[in-house]
């Protein structure tokens, strides 16, 4: 894929063959030697039906693609840069992308979380996790159960009622199958197998939940894919939980604080539970067995301890003097969940989640002081410790700590 200036051809300056209004938002379509995309965009969206309207509005944000020698160029709104050389499947997914951005950008307040979704027994579960976790793939699998609906295999709008939307969107498969996959399961992707190309496949299969499809979210799973392990279930520390949320959360909700309490309120609603699991046959009956009864989860489902968390990239090293002394801004916000703690500043966005070790010297600098002081009180606790490690990797949190504008000299 490469991105070049404005396409200009016969057909970019005689102006669209079919501009198309979608309902819930305010971008339009215009396309151009494009009708394979059209056809497409009809076959991958559920129940998300545009008007053809006679001629562009300048008024309205716009996306156009146009067709020439069998590729596409697709211009947006968003990107304000012409993506070219796209086939079919690559066109349709940047309308798609489109239509998308613009639903929540004009619905403030509207959450947009990265996950997959569906609707089995009357509960909305989403799944979320890392990337390469297998959202996409289980949403897939999803598609072959006749009692599931799924919502989304990529995000999900949350509306200020505590409402989930589904957008309709057909799910998009990264190809190819992984190895372990059962012959039923790519049966059924040849059979709704919709746009494609090299890399991607649009699964277009019946119970993909239409447009404006909406449902109370119940359960949240953090998808945790590992090598030779059988599937199961694991409570989650309440600060992971809020961590997993945050930074899956890709709406601007304008202030940290705003997001802090927003996705607490959420999290105070719904089950969320890690499901650990390597085989996807295991891990889909699993959801079965654990959500499929009257309960929150079966209660014969047995639900492992908190797992420890991954490990994290250290900060990198300080170049300022350990013996500078730092003390806190007094605008800090800090909310403690259990052991960790999460702190922002009003107004700013960026909020930071302590471990018990970032809380402890966060709680040290009660008083001012400097690397050495802090160092000093944790080598007590911490004896096995070179001291000189200690003191570095105190230095490198107070400097990403000045940095982020918590702390002053």
């Amino acid at each position: 894929m490469t991105f070049g200036t404005k396409i200009r051809s016969e057909a970019a300056t005689s102006g669209p063959d079919t501009v198309l209004r979608f309902p819930d938002v305010d971008v339009q379509v215009a396309l151009t030697q494009a009708e394979p995309v059209a056809d497409a965009l009809g076959t991958v969206l559920r129940g998300w039906v545009p008007d053809h309207v006679a001629a562009i509005d300048p008024d309205m944000r716009q996306t156009s693609v146009i067709g020439t020698k069998g590729l596409y160029a697709a211009r947006s709104s968003y990107l304000g840069e012409t993506i070219e050389g796209l086939g079919v499947a690559g066109a349709a997914c940047a309308v798609i992308a489109d239509l998308a951005e613009d639903y929540f950008s004009t619905r403030p307040g509207c959450l947009a979380l990265h996950c997959a979704a569906f609707r089995f027994n009357d509960r909305l579960i989403a799944m979320t996790g890392p990337s390469r976790a297998g959202k996409s793939t289980l949403a897939a699998r999803v598609t072959m159960e006749n009692d599931m609906m799924l919502f989304c295999d990529d995000v999900l709008p949350l509306l200020p009622t505590g409402d989930a939307v589904g957008l309709g969107i057909a799910p998009r498969l990264r190809l190819p199958l992984p190895v372990a996959c059962t012959d039923a399961f790519r049966t059924h992707v040849a059979s709704y197998k919709g746009p494609s190309d090299a890399r991607y496949a649009y699964l277009c299969a019946p119970n993909v939940a239409p447009h404006g499809t909406s449902a109370p979210l119940s359960v949240l799973l953090i998808l945790d894919r590992r090598d030779d392990t059988s599937a199961r279930l694991h409570h989650v520390a309440e600060d992971e939980a809020l961590h997993f949320l945050l930074s899956q959360n890709m709406a601007d909700l304008q202030t940290a604080d705003a997001a802090f309490h927003r996705l607490s309120a959420l999290l105070s609603g719904i089950t969320c539970l890690r499901l650990v699991y390597a085989d996807l046959e295991e891990a889909l009956a699993l959801i079965r067995h654990a959500f499929g009864g009257s309960e929150a989860v079966n209660p014969d489902v047995a639900i492992g301890p908190v797992l420890p968390k991954a490990l994290t990239t250290p900060l990198p090293l300080s170049d300022m003097s350990p013996d500078l002394i730092w003390s806190r801004q007094p605008d800090v916000t800090m909310q403690t969940k259990g052991d960790a703690a999460f702190l922002w500043q009003p107004g700013i966005q960026m909020i930071w989640h302590m471990n018990q070790l970032g809380l402890a010297i966060w709680t040290l600098l009660e008083i001012p002081g400097s690397a050495h002081d802090i160092a000093e009180v944790l080598a007590d606790h911490f004896p096995d410790q070179d001291k000189a490690g200690l003191i570095a990797d105190v230095n490198a949190l107070l400097q990403a700590l000045a940095r982020d504008g918590l702390i002053v000299a």
